[in-house]
């Protein structure tokens, strides 16, 4: 989630109201026993998530809940149409923001109205959910919309910066925070354990449907050290300077222990983080470049897996972000963001998933205070719908298409490694409108995919039997390492998952 510094003369009246959520307090319930909702597996090489013993594959969208509620003062029964868009579109999960300012309006006191209304609308529209915690560290920022008043008001734990205090229409004025001083850890740790105790005890009372199965911890928390501690200057507040080496392990302190949080609720679910991109992934930090590996962040007990929030319009950068963060032993190569509105998403979506990722859309619908607010030359608007949730013609339906055909093979997608992953028509960024007999392998099968509607197609190898789908009219011939010379022939108009015994 990436948007420019913006000065503004917004009044800080005009900002706090815009911040407000109308919280009600309630009483916190019984702790329940412990559940374990999501858990990663690696199974020939492919590293997956199981939800509720099932493998399954994200293909997900984020909508943007902290500014549809911050700043359109939207109230949160007016969230519902973009759960409805979000089954539209195809998605199995969705990513929304829970702001610790919103559960925690006054110290201790917690309130779940928002919280209780996305459970229900997973429910209702059966979508799982992928919970983003958005409370100290958004790429480097702590905001007022997402903080508590007694923690941004808290002189002991800041940080200093030389725009301190610069106000955003989006987020609120903004801080830098000690992230791991213990006041600080000791209280966001207890709201987290407090949320996920009570999503079990709601679950509990609600039919046992786990609808939410990770938690991301902090935004891009690598922007801390590797845009804002030199852009904004950190220090500590007397004058005296901050390393970056004590930065970045504030960094890694606070997501071991918000993780360790999650982990330890009642409400067991895999915890992750977004890492900006994926330069030295597996090489120890490097400060004479600046970069930070996400194998540092892997290698924490309190995270579970590094997703990256690659923001690449081609497939053969999507590629090579996915296979990288695919390289961490153990880790899934989750896209976390890239942009709904690039004009290659269906191939992108294909390719991420054929290098044995999966694929979060950023974002479902862009709020109009980001399209509005935005600056500089880029296209702001990153949604796949407009902002007022309408079809972009000649565009949603394609990423539809695909969108579909991948969560119809659900548990086989997930589970399918790479090499038993056929993907056609992404040789290049935009699909050829004909293809004569594109060739490609599993370790089992040879296959060839021709299509003259422009059709980008998978065939995904289980052994015993193959699922294959194309988004338009297509023809796979397939062979099996068995027997040669028997060709299985599949035709099809498009938008129907098939399921062939061989």
């Amino acid at each position: 989630m990436r948007h420019p510094i913006l000065f503004t003369a917004v009044s800080a009246l005009a900002l706090w109201a815009c911040s407000q959520s109308g919280a009600d307090v309630k009483p916190q319930e019984p702790v329940l026993p412990q559940i374990t909702v999501s858990e990663l597996k690696t199974e020939n090489g492919k590293t997956y998530v199981e939800v509720d013993g099932t493998p399954f594959p994200f293909m997900g969208a984020q909508i943007r809940l902290d500014a549809l509620i911050n700043c359109e003062n939207k109230p949160v029964s007016a969230i519902e149409p973009y759960f409805q868009k979000a089954v539209e579109l195809g998605v199995n999960c969705v990513q929304v923001p829970v702001c610790w300012r919103w559960i925690e309006p006054t110290e201790g006191n917690y309130d779940w109205s928002i919280v209780d209304a996305l459970l229900g609308y997973c429910i209702e529209y059966d979508l799982k959910m992928e919970l983003l915690w958005f409370s100290t560290n958004m790429i480097g920022d702590s905001f007022t919309y997402f903080l508590p008043r007694h923690i941004i008001s808290e002189p002991s734990i800041r940080l200093w910066r030389s725009n301190e205090g610069y106000s955003r229409p989006e987020y609120g004025y903004t801080y830098a925070l000690i992230l791991d001083a213990d006041w600080l850890l000791e209280r966001e740790t207890a709201a987290v354990t407090a949320l996920f105790n009570h999503i079990r005890y709601w679950d509990s009372n609600h039919g046992d449907s786990h609808p939410v199965i990770t938690c991301q911890i902090h935004n891009e928390p690598d922007g801390f050290v590797r845009w804002r501690y030199e852009q904004d200057g950190f220090t500590w507040r007397d004058g005296s300077s901050l390393s970056r080496e004590r930065a970045w392990e504030m960094v890694l302190n606070s997501l071991d222990a918000v993780g360790k949080a999650v982990q330890n609720s009642s409400y067991k679910v895999l915890t992750r983080t977004n890492h900006i991109k994926a330069d030295n992934v597996s090489s120890p930090l490097d400060w004479g470049e600046e970069t930070v590996s996400p194998r540092t962040v892997f290698d924490l007990e309190g995270i579970d897996f590094v997703s990256v929030d690659a923001y690449r319009q081609t497939v053969s950068d999507i590629r090579k972000e996915v296979e990288a963060y695919a390289s961490i032993e153990g880790n899934y190569a989750l896209v976390g963001e890239n942009k709904g509105n690039y004009t290659h998403t269906p191939s992108l979506i294909l390719a991420a998933f054929a290098a044995g990722g999966g694929y979060d859309i950023y974002d479902l619908a862009t709020s109009s205070v980001f399209i509005t607010n935005s600056g500089g030359t880029d296209d702001p608007d990153h949604g796949v719908y407009t902002s007022d949730l309408q079809e972009r013609p000649g565009f949603t339906e394609e990423v539809r298409k695909i969108v579909k055909g991948l969560t119809a093979a659900g548990a086989d997608l997930a589970a399918t490694r790479s090499a038993d992953f056929a993907a056609f028509n992404i040789s290049q960024d935009s699909p050829q409108e004909n293809v004569t007999w594109e060739q490609a392998s599993t370790v089992r099968c040879r296959i060839r995919f021709s299509t003259d509607a422009g059709a980008i197609g998978f065939v995904l190898d289980r052994g015993d039997y193959v699922l294959v789908y194309a988004t338009d009219a297509a023809t796979f011939e397939l062979k099996t390492s068995d027997n040669l010379h028997e060709v299985v022939t599949i035709e099809t108009e498009g938008g129907k998952l098939e399921r062939r015994d061989i």
